[in-house]
């Protein structure tokens, strides 16, 4: 799967950050030419690295098509 996801103006890079016992799948996104950076913490907490990665793949399709339909987050 894809370390990160693309759109023209969003490129959005997914990761999993381990919290003690726990992981949290992480979406990093940079914007436009003056790459503007927001990072997404997907919620929730899992047992493993790879359900981590499974939600900020989600969540990062989630963003670039939310951006695409200019929703207001």
């Amino acid at each position: 799967m894809p370390a990160f996801y693309a759109s023209p103006d969003l490129t959005a890079f997914v990761d999993a950050q381990a919290l003690d016992h726990w992981y949290v799948g992480v979406v990093n996104v940079l914007q436009g030419h003056s790459s503007a950076r927001v990072r997404h913490e997907c919620l929730p907490l899992r047992d493993t690295p790879a359900e981590a990665l499974r939600d900020a793949r989600k969540d990062a399709k989630a963003l670039i098509q939310a951006w695409r339909e200019k929703v207001r987050l």
